[in-house]
């Protein structure tokens, strides 16, 4: 677990895929409404009070930002938000944001991509946002799910190629590719099927 406070009111917690493992829970698990989550969060930040030798109060009003890392862990975003709520009666709060990670994947055939938009349909509680460009002879599917990261790209690599995660891609789509579907690529390509 590695702990920097780069501002008096911004703490950036790291945690591996193996502190994740100890503190007992998964990116996709993360949810404040959830008694565990709080336990984490606590937990961490007990932790980065030691660590950092000042006093966090976890009661008090903050933002908490979570981005999954690639081996498995996440790293928390922490703002610690300069609002007295004692002094205006009511409690303080915790939120968690979390961050959805985009994917980027290239499919030879309009077939490999069909099947695939088919199943990240059947798998997705609600629409996933995504945009299919034509690009080098090959159609490239930009997703952002909901879903479980490691479920996506399971899916996604079932049938095509991973070119990469995060904006960048996206944005050289945007660019050097021909768009063909903007926002809503998945459901344009199974109507009706």
């Amino acid at each position: 677990m590695k702990i920097v406070s780069p501002q008096e009111n911004k703490i950036v917690i790291e945690l591996t895929n193996a502190d994740m493992t100890e503190l007992d829970i998964t990116y996709e698990e993360m949810d404040y409404g959830n008694i565990e989550t709080r336990r984490v969060i606590w937990t961490v930040l007990d932790r980065a009070r030691h660590a950092l030798s000042r006093d966090i109060d976890p009661s008090g009003k903050m933002l908490i930002e979570t981005v999954p890392a690639p081996d498995g862990g996440c790293v928390l975003y922490i703002t610690v938000l300069q609002v007295q709520t004692h002094a205006l009666g009511c409690r303080g709060f915790l939120r968690i944001h979390k961050e959805r990670t985009r994917f980027t994947y290239a499919f030879d055939s309009l077939g490999d991509l069909t099947a695939c938009a088919m199943r990240l349909r059947e798998g997705a509680a609600e629409p996933c946002k995504s945009s299919l460009f034509l690009l080098d002879g090959q159609y490239r599917l930009s997703i952002c799910s909901e879903m479980p990261p490691r479920r996506v790209k399971t899916l996604l690599a079932e049938y095509g190629t991973p070119c990469a995660d995060g904006a960048m891609p996206d944005a050289f789509l945007r660019e050097h590719g021909k768009l063909l579907a903007e926002g809503d690529a998945i459901e344009k390509l199974t109507i009706g099927l």
